[in-house]
């Protein structure tokens, strides 16, 4: 008996983001050379965001993520890794009909 497999297609979107640490300042000085940056955005309905902290001189230890209504709204994040000494990424998708606040978190080091 042959299977057969249905993928369905689906139609997401996808938005990516990219900063850099040192065009930027970092929300909270954590002492011993550790820092937090926390970026606001939004998210639109079904949606994969990709967001990529590039740290230049610093090197991101953690990233996260919070994103609106989690309680009673399902979001997945897809990936969160880091992709190189100095770059993070955090892929979030937001499966709903509605647009979210969402917040990237990362955790650098000097």
């Amino acid at each position: 008996m042959k299977k057969t497999v249905t993928i369905k297609r689906t139609s997401a979107q996808i938005k990516k983001v990219r900063v850099i640490a040192n065009k930027g300042k970092a929300t909270q000085n954590l002492g011993d050379g550790f820092f937090r940056f926390v970026y606001n955005r939004t998210i639109t309905p079904n949606t994969f965001f990709t967001f990529t902290f590039s740290g230049g001189t610093l090197k991101p230890v953690s990233g996260g993520w919070w994103i609106d209504r989690s309680n009673s709204l399902p979001a997945y994040a897809t990936a969160n890794y880091s992709l190189n000494d100095n770059q993070w990424v955090v892929v979030v998708y937001n499966p709903t009909t509605v647009t979210r606040r969402i917040a990237f978190t990362f955790i650098a080091k000097t």
